[in-house]
């Protein structure tokens, strides 16, 4: 077991380390937020009823995309208590909006969203590592 220990003691000593990996994970997220927010304008009556969404429904969720993917990027270029407050509010309003997506859209038994929504998931799980402090724990240890 000591073996293992030293193997892995090395190991974290060679690798370098970095104090803006969170921006593999944010950025990602809200470009696919900003995304989906944008694809909804112009707003299209349609394109809402198409989704069985009414059309106020479909302005909010495109707004709420919006404002989302946009307080990821203006939460981690805050380096500040501000900026994880807006990050943290971001990563929730993110995973919330994914679930509504998963609701709406591709509703199925927990099992089949788990083995085939993958995408989905990363998606929330990535917004609430996010809204679980991340950035704070980043900037504690920069």
């Amino acid at each position: 077991m000591a073996f293992v220990s030293d193997v892995i003691q090395r190991t974290t000593r060679v690798l370098p380390g970095t104090h803006h990996a969170h921006w593999l994970l944010r950025l990602p997220l809200a470009f696919v937020l900003l995304q989906y927010g944008f694809d909804k304008f112009p707003l299209s009556a349609d394109v809402a009823a198409g989704w069985g969404l009414p059309l106020s429904l479909w302005a909010i969720a495109g707004v709420a995309e919006i404002l989302a993917g946009a307080a990821l990027i203006i939460g981690g270029a805050l380096r500040t208590r501000m900026g994880d407050h807006v990050t943290r509010v971001a990563g929730v309003g993110a995973a919330l909006i994914v679930v509504g997506v998963l609701i709406v859209a591709y509703w199925a038994p927990p099992i089949d969203i788990l083995l085939f929504n993958q995408f989905h998931i990363l998606l929330i799980c990535a917004g609430l590592y996010l809204a679980l402090g991340a950035h704070e724990r980043l900037r504690q240890e920069g």
